[in-house]
């Protein structure tokens, strides 16, 4: 089955021009010739607006006034070409599936410059994900939870899942080995694969910039797989681990109370064993649990003896009715499952604990350091896609007479936002490396880990400041133009708080510096 295009014309733009009426109305865009008659009364802009450029070549109206993908939605409406114009423009989902040109848009190593850990397995693992990222479906799935705050669907999340996201979103490992059709179809092996190509696998999956779905499918995953991967009993991998690496279960870890939160060691959910001592039974609460409206497992956080740290235990909780939730309305959408959670009474085998009790406190600790990580590398690409966005719009926008880019003032504030993406992109560089050679463990890397976050999120900051700025009343507005500056400029305070909060992070950054400085040091 062939689907059959109807034949693209060429015209004239002398007979283009003469199509300007109410019930015949043609225009210009790009050299596209579009029929825009019967559309006119559906124009979100008004009818009068449209039909009062009837016949005229409005390129320069359109792109002040509308994203790239407009073309795509309408391309229905195209009736050939203006003869003598250039080569046709790729479509917006071509565009989202390259490599961009747009200087500071992307990494330097996939502009020109030279980086000697990097593979061209990391270019092709981009290159594939981004292809993935891209494909209708899941960007259509993206938008539409994101607004309507419903979960990831399921067969996207398969989807996903069964190319190695969520596998890659854990890091490397012979957990890779489990999905049965290779890294994003085998462009990269397991054995092959380094925190680097994970780097490259979470920079991919934020591009939709729709950050609570994104958090929905690897949020939650990400930081509790990794749990299971490193602590968890052989029962445990050999039961949970192929649903959950496949996509056909979530995992969620339960660590933070509204009584604890960066001081992880006042945690009060307590489990205490029964009277057969085969059980324990858990009573708490845990607030901001992201995925915890729909998951299928908890790894929990419990207090199984005394005060402090040394009391704390991880334990493994599946959902049940006597784990009670209620949604939490945070920044950014619900899709992400962000919940309130409450254990009344949950009764749960004592084979369901992590390594031995008072362990607990150790693994969180050890967890943090990717998760931070992660973290960073998410917003890095989220503040790299929004200065694109920025730099597109200060080039194509004409005020008084001129490209908005010709104002010194704006490009003094695109010079700031080059800046910090340029500068923390090099720390997580050589961070990243360094976990090839070592680990994420160390509290020398747990300093360097912390000191990034504190940089990426104040430098989030600026470009969420700087990018609304520049856009204006765009850059306020939920949809068109400034969703992308928009969105950026209302979640970017979210990673500054979750996995650490900022305070926490540069104090933990200067405490490690104090910790490792020579005794014999003097001015």
């Amino acid at each position: 089955f062939f689907l059959i295009m109807p034949e693209m014309k060429t015209f004239t733009r002398d007979e283009v021009a003469k199509h300007n009426t109410e019930k015949d109305c043609w225009m210009i865009i790009d050299g596209d010739v579009y029929d825009v008659s019967s559309f006119a009364k559906f124009h979100p802009g008004g009818r009068k607006t449209l039909l009062d450029l009837g016949g005229l070549d409005v390129t320069d109206e359109f792109w002040g006034l509308h994203r790239h993908e407009v073309l795509d939605r309408y391309a229905r409406l195209k009736k050939g070409r203006v003869s003598g114009a250039p080569p046709a423009r790729p479509s917006a989902r071509e565009m989202a599936a390259q490599i961009s040109k747009v200087p500071y848009a992307e990494d330097s190593v996939l502009q020109g410059f030279t980086m000697p850990f990097m593979k061209e397995s990391h270019i092709e693992l981009r290159k594939a994900m981004r292809r993935l990222m891209s494909e209708p479906e899941v960007v259509e799935d993206a938008l539409d939870c994101e607004e309507t705050h419903r979960p990831p669907n399921m067969e996207v999340r398969q989807r996903l899942a069964q190319a190695g996201v969520t596998a890659m979103c854990c890091g490397p490992g012979d957990h890779l080995k489990l999905i049965p059709g290779g890294l994003c179809g085998g462009v990269v092996k397991p054995e092959e694969f380094d925190y680097l190509h994970e780097m490259v696998v979470q920079e991919e999956r934020v591009r939709n910039f729709c950050p609570g779905w994104e958090d929905g499918l690897e949020g939650g995953n990400g930081i509790s797989i990794t749990v299971i991967l490193k602590y968890g009993k052989d029962w445990m991998k050999q039961d949970l681990l192929m649903p959950l690496l496949l996509g056909q279960e979530v995992c969620a870890l339960a660590i933070t109370e509204a009584y604890a939160g960066s001081d992880v060691a006042s945690l009060r959910t307590t489990a205490v064993k029964d009277a057969s001592g085969e059980n324990y039974v858990i009573n708490g609460t845990k607030k901001w649990i992201t995925c915890g409206a729909y998951c299928s497992w908890y790894v929990t956080a419990c207090r199984t003896g005394g005060k402090s740290h040394g009391g704390i235990s991880m334990i493994l909780v599946p959902k049940s009715g006597q784990v009670k939730y209620n949604v939490i309305k945070t920044k950014y959408s619900s899709s992400a499952g962000t919940a309130f959670l409450m254990y009344e009474d949950v009764v749960v085998p004592t084979r369901n604990l992590f390594q031995d009790e008072g362990k607990g406190f150790q693994m969180i600790m050890s967890n943090f350091n990717h998760e931070r990580w992660f973290i960073c590398v998410n917003n890095i690409a989220r503040a790299r896609k929004c200065t694109e966005e920025v730099f597109k719009w200060a080039m194509q926008r004409k005020v008084f007479g001129q490209k908005l880019v010709e104002q010194p003032v704006i490009r003094e504030k695109l010079a700031q936002m080059f800046s910090v993406l340029e500068t923390n992109t090099a720390l997580l560089y050589q961070i990243t490396h360094t976990m090839n050679s070592i680990g994420t463990q160390g509290a020398e890397l747990g300093g360097r880990i912390a000191l990034l976050k504190y940089g990426i999120t104040r430098a989030c900051h600026l470009v969420g400041d700087n990018a609304v700025q520049i856009l204006g009343g765009r850059g306020v507005t939920r949809t068109g133009m400034g969703r992308i500056v928009e969105t950026f400029h209302r979640f970017y305070k979210v990673p500054s708080i979750y996995g650490g909060s900022e305070e926490i992070m540069a104090d933990l950054a200067v405490r490690m510096a104090v910790k490792g400085f020579p005794q014999q040091a003097r001015l």
